[in-house]
């Protein structure tokens, strides 16, 4: 029988094999065992839907992507955006590169054909795995052939006050040139890449002690299947206790 085709990646489920192999596993394989999102969790997507328009609305003229017709419509509407010098923006522009598909939340022009690459967050700050999701932006873009002037986060600006009308999008974003931490992950990325596609061909979950990796940087949605619940008084309530303590502790 011939090899099955690997599995293509997308920049979510990158960034979530870079928190932990095995959550990665369970949200290609098995993507049913998820728990159910809570009303905090739910509010949050939907917010961060809202901040994206919004984001999208401190760049007139730009033109949104369209996923109906799948990945391959919007590869090729991507494409033909790219050579319209026109269009100042686009949003959600879709690349293929080495099994990774990623859609691009803003991709500005600029000058002599180079690209300006904006993940936008919902986020105040910069947080340390934002830089992950860039990266593999990045890589994908480079690879496909674009010239990046930078790679940049675009966050809510802390600071910015709501007159309680209209939302001033120039005021309401802050955006952070992160293209040093980016360059530094470049050779980083492909060994990630083949760490994810080395898990995703086994047969089983890849055996993954649980750790911090479960609620960080963000709660694994599969907490449940590696953390059953614990009998009252166990070790893992004591305070200020490390994890390498928590292993020792748990062997004996």
């Amino acid at each position: 029988m011939p090899a099955p085709a690997p599995v293509r990646l997308s920049k979510s489920k990158f960034v979530a094999g870079v928190q932990c192999l095995k959550r990665l596993y369970y949200q290609t394989y098995q993507p049913e065992l998820a728990g159910q999102p809570d009303e905090s969790q739910q509010a949050r997507l939907q917010q961060g839907n809202e901040v994206g328009l919004l984001a999208q609305s401190r760049f007139p003229g730009g033109v949104f992507v369209g996923f109906e017709h799948g990945s391959d419509g919007a590869l090729t509407q991507t494409a033909s955006l790219l050579d319209d010098s026109s269009v100042p923006a686009i949003f959600e522009a879709t690349f293929q590169h080495q099994g990774v598909l990623v859609r691009v939340d803003i991709l500005q022009r600029r000058p002599a054909n180079r690209w300006r690459l904006i993940e936008v967050k919902s986020s105040v700050d910069v947080k340390d795995y934002h830089v992950y999701d860039l990266a593999i932006q990045a890589h994908v873009l480079r690879g496909c052939g674009l010239d990046l002037s930078s790679c940049c986060l675009m966050h809510l600006n802390r600071d910015y006050v709501y007159d309680g009308r209209q939302y001033d999008p120039t005021e309401l974003f802050a955006i952070r040139n992160l293209t040093g931490q980016i360059r530094k992950l470049d050779s980083e990325v492909p060994k990630l890449l083949k760490a994810e596609r080395k898990a995703l061909a086994l047969e089983h979950p890849p055996d993954v002690t649980p750790g911090r990796q479960c609620s960080e940087p963000v709660p694994c949605e599969f907490y449940d299947c590696c953390n059953p619940p614990v009998p009252e008084h166990h070790i893992s309530f004591l305070p200020r206790l490390s994890d390498k303590k928590q292993a020792e502790l748990l062997d004996r």
